[in-house]
């Protein structure tokens, strides 16, 4: 991994010694181009100043020659075949470079093989229907996303304006497109659980620190996504499950459920995190918010006063309207 990294900068240092090349040639034929015609030229029609010899090398180089001076001196018409020689050629090339570089973009950005330049952005693995249940809440939230799969539908994420990178998420290669070490979270909601736990170790493996979600399929499976470092586990079969079964006995139950869990619309949960230790009293909370629920050494605590005394890393459950 070390080498590979290795390799791969002094790839891009390369790539930049080129264009500082390209660069200080230009740089050069100015200057150079400048100071002959200044030398040679000073004083004659047309170059009474240095920045007249500047002007005049760029009329030169960019072939657009208005015709208004032309060099008297033989020192002055070396001085113009030179800057003709080597500045037409080297702009042209820098122009060429530019157009190159802006298609290509262009072209890698239109087939979602080019590299997402986000931070602190949330990752969306496939695109199914709760990926795109995801990316509502993340829209609503205003929060940067990027959708990465091998079989997206590209057209129909390019309609909806949704940023993605075409290629296989269980390679680094891949991964390192999406920004992944920048990334402050990985969202897995797959049906194959052991392309979930591949992914989690590939993602876990180039950035340590970042937050995985995923959906399991299969209630065996959750120990093993614990295991491949996933930190959220949302077992869809159990919680399916659990409000079929709701939705017999306590449909409106159910209706509370499904309208808490979306930010879309009705009202929704919020979680906000304790920064010291202070009186519940005294938090500050928006207009229409209130604390349903603390959350205090791994436990939810649904009895409190006003007078609650919370510490450093507790949380307050909040429901509030989102309209």
């Amino acid at each position: 991994m070390l080498l590979l990294r290795l390799i791969n900068r002094i790839r891009t240092f390369k790539k930049h010694i080129d264009k500082l090349r390209i660069i200080s040639l230009l740089l050069f034929v100015l200057i150079f181009g400048s100071i002959g015609f200044y030398h040679f030229e000073r004083g004659s029609e047309g170059v009474e100043g240095i920045w007249d010899a500047v002007y005049w090398v760029i009329v030169t180089i960019t072939t657009v020659g208005y015709g208004d001076f032309t060099p008297k001196t033989t020192g002055g018409r070396i001085t113009f075949v030179l800057v003709a020689l080597g500045g037409i050629g080297t702009i042209a090339y820098v122009i060429e470079q530019l157009v190159s570089f802006s298609t290509k973009s262009q072209l890698k950005k239109l087939f979602g093989s080019g590299a997402e330049k986000m931070k602190k952005h949330t990752i969306i693995v496939g695109w199914n229907t709760k990926a795109e249940e995801a990316v509502k809440e993340l829209k609503n939230e205003n929060e940067e996303f990027l959708v990465v799969g091998s079989e997206l539908n590209q057209a129909e994420l390019d309609a909806r304006e949704i940023p993605h990178i075409s290629g296989d998420p269980t390679k680094s290669e891949t991964l390192n497109r999406c920004g992944i070490e920048a990334a402050k979270m990985m969202m897995i909601p797959l049906e194959n659980d052991s392309e979930t736990i591949m992914i989690a170790l590939a993602t876990r493996k180039l950035n340590p620190g970042i937050k995985i979600i995923a959906t399991c399929e299969t209630r065996e499976h959750v120990e093993m996504m614990r295991g491949a470092g996933i930190d959220h586990i949302i077992s869809y079969a159990e919680l399916s499950g659990r409000l079929l079964a709701h939705a017999v006995t306590e449909p409106v139950v159910v209706n509370f459920i499904m309208d808490a869990t979306t930010s879309v619309e009705g009202f929704d949960l919020k979680q906000i995190k304790v920064g010291g230790r202070m009186r519940l009293a005294d938090m500050s909370l928006s207009a229409g918010e209130k604390v349903i629920a603390l959350y205090k050494k791994g436990r939810f605590v649904f009895e409190f006063a006003a007078d609650v005394m919370l510490e450093e890393g507790d949380y307050l459950v909040v429901i509030a309207s989102s309209r």
